[in-house]
């Protein structure tokens, strides 16, 4: 009895000791000192393989994500690592994928939001009358998530349009994604489901990436018709559009930066004492920053199109600080929020280990390794995104009590305590405890 006690103790000073241990090796990879981080590595790791929790799983891929950032003055040696697609099938990324989309309640929650957002901008586009003649209405929905795409949320709003008052309008579903077999298998589940449940469905594929479609012919690309109502669901790629070439050498005021980072890692080291701080870690307002010519193209390219709503969903981090010091610091506290999430929602240890490693663990890398153009994940906040598009010209769309409340069901229907769901200002805010990781806002061209 004596000894299991001592062991659980024992537990429990190795994970006060292990988020402290990530900053240490943080500051010594800043002063690139090889020696000082094998030393903190290997701390890491033995203090992670005590238990398997979610912390320490997190744990041994930043540290991975240090090791590779400390490699990373060798030409090449980063990217060559860091894209999944380079060394992941994509039947293991797809499976990935598909396993988040089922276990994560903060995305079915986002889906069941978007989509009643979506289904109120077009209630009224039923029938039209022309000269005497009715005519249904086309509605063409527009699914910009790439990977983050799920035929769940499709086949439920197929249900949803027909069981609205009045029947549904004719349908027209476009799907950016850059594989073709997905495609062509999610055609297939949706066509044979709506054959019973819409009048005029159909199903047109775009195979590529949202960051690399030509938005000069996004009409065209997209596939969309004039007269079409258009609306755009966009869940968590929009950061896509936020790449720049940000990268610096390490000279004068950079190497001045540099040594700013390796204190402030160093102080805040002295100042953790528990793994409760990685949850309850400030977070700073994010400084506005200019926006991307990337997305300024897109956003100009979607007001051309006069979409009825977009709503969008992103994660509700500032992955995109300039500063390596400032995305460790934000990179922690979210991912470990969102890890914890997995472990009480997780049917299975491999469902779980899977979206751990091929989908966060890859965000992870790509955040904490990577500059410039090769950096990808930019997250950023929801007071960041406002002022990204209102500079864009397009005006907030508050969500209505009915999208509110369908998602706030969803997210209970999970049953979990720290799941939980915070209004602002029209916004919805998906939280883990009292971290907020997903962000979910509808936006329209001003007029």
């Amino acid at each position: 009895m004596h000894r299991a006690c001592a062991q659980d103790h024992g537990t429990a000073d190795d994970l006060a000791q292990l988020v402290p241990v990530l900053y240490e090796c943080a500051a010594n990879v800043i002063e690139g000192s090889f020696e000082k981080t094998d030393h903190s590595l290997r701390k890491i790791r033995m203090l992670a393989s005590v238990v398997d929790g979610p912390l320490q799983r997190l744990s041994m891929i930043v540290a991975d994500s240090l090791a590779r950032r400390l490699l990373c003055p060798i030409q090449g040696f980063a990217a060559a690592l860091i894209d999944p697609s380079l060394y992941l099938e994509q039947c293991c990324l797809h499976a990935a994928c598909d396993n988040f989309a089922n276990i994560s309640p903060f995305l079915s929650t986002g889906f069941v939001t978007i989509n009643r957002a979506i289904l109120e901008q077009v209630q009224d586009e039923k029938v039209h009358i022309y000269f005497n003649f009715s005519m249904l209405q086309v509605v063409r929905i527009i699914d910009l998530s790439c990977s983050t795409t799920h035929r769940w949320q499709w086949l439920k709003i197929l249900h949803d349009f027909h069981d609205r008052p009045g029947g549904p309008p004719e349908l027209r579903l476009t799907v950016v994604h850059e594989d073709s077999e997905f495609l062509d298998n999610m055609q297939a589940v949706l066509s044979k489901q709506a054959a019973t449940l819409m009048p005029s469905f159909h199903f047109d594929k775009v195979i590529g990436r949202l960051e690399t479609l030509d938005f000069s012919n996004l009409r065209e690309i997209l596939k969309i018709n004039f007269g079409e109502a258009v609306v755009i669901s966009c869940a968590l790629k929009m950061h896509r559009l936020l790449t720049v070439d940000d990268s610096v050498s390490l000279d004068g005021i950079a190497q001045l930066q540099q040594m700013a980072n390796m204190a402030q890692l160093k102080q805040m080291v002295s100042s953790m004492y528990s793994p409760a701080s990685t949850l309850s870690y400030p977070q700073t307002p994010s400084p506005q920053r200019q926006i991307p010519n990337l997305l300024v193209s897109f956003l100009s390219a979607v007001r051309m199109l006069r979409p009825k709503i977009l709503v969008m969903m992103e994660q509700e981090a500032d992955h995109n600080a300039p500063v390596f010091r400032d995305r460790f610091a934000e990179t922690i506290p979210y991912y470990a929020a969102l890890f914890d999430s997995l472990r009480a929602v997780a049917a299975t240890n491999q469902q779980r280990a899977r979206v751990e490693k091929m989908l966060l663990g890859e965000e992870i890398k790509n955040i904490l390794v990577c500059e410039g153009v090769q950096r990808h994940e930019r997250h950023e906040r929801l007071s960041q995104w406002e002022m990204h598009m209102q500079r864009c010209q397009f005006d907030h769309v508050p969500l209505s009590f009915e999208a509110i409340r369908e998602g706030k069901e969803r997210l209970v229907s999970y049953k979990l305590k720290e799941c939980r769901s915070v209004e602002d200002n029209g916004h919805i805010l998906l939280c883990w405890g009292a971290t907020r990781l997903y962000s979910i806002s509808a936006w329209r061209p001003q007029r």
